[in-house]
């Protein structure tokens, strides 16, 4: 039996990443809600937009300040970009629920089934590399922005389905 070595994808596109990823998500928008946890459905959004190289481009490049509304408009401007928000949260969903698990296991996040939140719980996860910045600055913008939207606002805008 030969085992193939992973796909560049694989390499970054991970479990370990996506918890981390996830929670900075949780930790900034907790921040913004003055400690209330995200619903679980809203963490399913986050590294299909993350993990999109035109997408964490344009999220890049709106400032904090201008909010959630002005990435869709910018995603928008390109439509496909905006229709395919969708199809990519349901392509990653199983990369999504690996990287919760990953993140519940490691005692990043916590899910309490009752209200389904996941909370980002305190924690010093190691120095990210550089070659991570933006995906990491970029979880922190979604987080501050979901945080300032209700959660139907925030799929609305995004043409997604909770």
């Amino acid at each position: 039996m030969t085992v193939s070595a992973p796909s560049t994808v694989a390499l970054v596109q991970n479990p370990a990443l996506g918890a981390l990823l996830l929670w900075r998500f949780g930790k900034a928008y907790q921040e913004e809600r003055i400690a209330e946890a995200a619903q679980l459905h809203s963490f399913f959004v986050i590294l299909p937009l993350l993990y999109h190289a035109p997408t964490l481009e344009l999220i890049r490049s709106t400032l904090l300040g201008s909010g959630l509304s002005q990435l869709a408009k910018k995603l928008g401007e390109e439509r496909e970009l905006l229709i395919s928000v969708q199809s990519r949260a349901l392509k990653m969903r199983e990369l999504t629920l690996a990287s919760i698990g990953t993140g519940i296991s490691t005692r990043m996040l916590h899910l309490t089934y009752e209200t389904a939140r996941l909370r980002s719980n305190e924690a010093k996860p190691p120095k990210e590399p550089e070659r991570l910045r933006h995906h990491i600055s970029g979880a922190d913008k979604l987080g501050r922005w979901f945080g300032k939207l209700a959660p139907d606002q925030a799929f609305s805008l995004l043409w997604v389905e909770p």
